[in-house]
């Protein structure tokens, strides 16, 4: 059971009612929004008071995100190559002309990588998408064979393995012991993905995050399990 709170100085706040809640929580995030839940039994006037007490904690924690997210910002454009474990991707503007082909994005072989090549103006979007599809290109050439010689070389066996453009992690193993893989590994340190590889083949001897499956995951990636986790946090599986 939830309501929706147009506070005039904050926006949008979604109240929820928890039958499980015993406590009221407030939760500010960058994609979801503000989210309050409260006790099943508790008014929602209650929740909106707490947040006018709560309002320069809320108003903060918005300004600090939006920070954050202008600081991890897809940069892209001359002068500012993408690199990725095959090489570089390289980016070119291009003055449109009446020719069609001058208005489209062009992928071409450059002398150390990828060039994407788009008219001036072109939405960041689109480019974006194009790079998307290079990575799942170049991810498609790469991430298998690699994922079999880690596999062989410390003696796992899976099933099949999908490459995936996911938003909200790197990797996961199936029950069924498919490997799925992000295409946004290719824009990893190649140890640091091998690391992430290493993680989804120890789902195959265990399907949890207990202590064993630790044990081997940092045996396997040479004691380095949580510099290599430490790393990773400062990375996004998403490009935006």
């Amino acid at each position: 059971m939830e309501r929706i709170y147009d506070h005039p100085g904050i926006g949008r706040i979604v109240i929820k009612k928890r039958i499980s809640s015993r406590n009221i929580r407030l939760t500010v995030h960058p994609q979801k929004g503000i989210n309050i839940s409260i006790p099943w039994l508790t008014r929602y006037s209650v929740a909106e008071r707490f947040v006018e007490e709560k309002k320069e904690w809320i108003l903060e924690s918005m300004i600090r995100q939006k920070s954050k997210a202008e600081k991890r910002k897809f940069l892209f454009g001359p002068g500012h190559p993408l690199i990725i474990i095959t090489g570089e991707i390289v980016f070119e503007e291009k003055e449109s002309s009446a020719y069609a082909g001058d208005k489209k994005i062009t992928i071409k072989r450059g002398s150390s990588g990828k060039i994407i090549a788009y008219p001036v103006n072109t939405p960041s979007e689109h480019v974006i998408d194009a790079v998307i599809a290079l990575l799942r290109k170049e991810a498609k050439d790469y991430l298998p064979g690699r994922a079999e010689y880690l596999a062989a070389k410390h003696g796992f066996r899976f099933s099949r393995i999908f490459l995936k453009n996911n938003r909200s992690n790197w990797g996961s193993c199936s029950r069924q012991n498919n490997i799925n893989l992000n295409v946004h590994l290719m824009r990893l340190d190649s140890n640091l993905a091998d690391f992430v590889i290493l993680h989804e083949l120890c789902h195959l001897k265990h399907k949890n995050h207990g202590r064993d499956f630790h044990y081997l995951l940092n045996n396997l990636c040479g004691g380095q399990e949580k510099e290599f986790n430490r790393q990773l946090r400062k990375e996004r599986p998403v490009l935006s």
